[in-house]
């Protein structure tokens, strides 16, 4: 377990104390603040994990890609799915809050849910009911107990009832050649590795990760590039980085930035703070 504060706020990650769930659920987080006076911007960036979070008594307001929270006793629970593939989304904190997160491994949502992705969720970002009052009730319970570890236990065996044999072994080999590859390997050369004309694999991209085979091979580039950095700071320049990450050149990896984040990767990503020991790295405004 690794606890980090920023200023007046706490966010503890832990990982599944479950091996069957650890191969779905890459970390859970706990994030929350006490104080009523807290007023916080951050924003946060493509990532091929998906996130599912949950907000307790508080008033979530989303629009395109921002969303506001504020205190609101009569909200109760509000879990929010989360499939950030290009863009920046800035989230508004202002009062006291308690969040919990669960981040998925690449396909691992795909393992608790009785449909294909696509006829669960509508939007990239916005309420998930999917679980219903079950999943409330095993909230309420989280959000009761003081200690994570016993937190992640009830995580875990919430998820472990849920656990749903998902058998597509093409798109598994086509998810982990693009991430093998930093999103570097190209559609045309996918296809033909795997053996499957390219029509199939749009069909199961779009079925069961909301997304084209493109926009998931550029989302994966640009979070290598932006995981690489972080991981290795103190070792490594932008030059490096971009070619880690298979961009063609530094104007590609610059643009490509630039699209998602509005900023150069040498303006944002000594901004972006590390939280916790897994891969959460938002940016906090001032």
């Amino acid at each position: 377990m690794e606890d980090s504060k920023k200023d007046n706020d706490i966010f503890i990650t832990q990982k599944p104390a479950s091996n069957k769930i650890s191969k779905y659920i890459s970390y859970y987080y706990f994030h929350k603040s006490e104080d009523q006076n807290y007023q916080k911007n951050f924003i946060f960036y493509p990532n091929y994990k998906h996130a599912l979070t949950v907000y307790k008594d508080s008033e979530v307001l989303i629009s395109n890609d921002e969303s506001s929270i504020k205190p609101s006793k009569n909200s109760g629970l509000q879990p929010l799915y989360s499939i950030n593939k290009e863009k920046s989304i800035k989230v508004s904190i202002c009062g006291a809050f308690d969040k919990i997160g669960v981040v998925f491994n690449p396909l691992g949502i795909n393992h608790f849910i009785e449909k294909p992705l696509h006829e669960i969720i509508t939007f990239y970002f916005g309420n998930f009911t999917h679980f219903g009052d079950e999943f409330n009730l095993i909230l309420s319970q989280v959000y009761s107990e003081k200690e994570v570890e016993k937190k992640v236990i009830l995580l875990d065996h919430f998820f472990e009832k849920k656990l749903k044999s998902f058998d597509e072994p093409i798109l598994k080999k086509a998810l982990g050649e693009i991430i093998i590859s930093n999103g570097g390997i190209k559609v045309a050369e996918l296809s033909e590795k795997l053996k499957v004309n390219r029509k199939t694999l749009l069909r199961l991209f779009n079925k069961h990760t909301f997304m084209s085979v493109e926009e998931y091979r550029k989302m994966v580039m640009f979070r290598q590039a932006f995981n690489y950095f972080h991981q290795n700071k103190d070792k490594t320049n932008l030059t490096d980085v971009a070619l880690f990450s298979m961009y063609y050149d530094q104007a590609h990896f610059i643009k490509h930035f630039k699209s998602i984040t509005k900023e150069t990767p040498n303006t944002l990503l000594s901004k972006v703070s590390h939280l916790g020991l897994e891969d959460t790295y938002w940016y906090f405004e001032n």
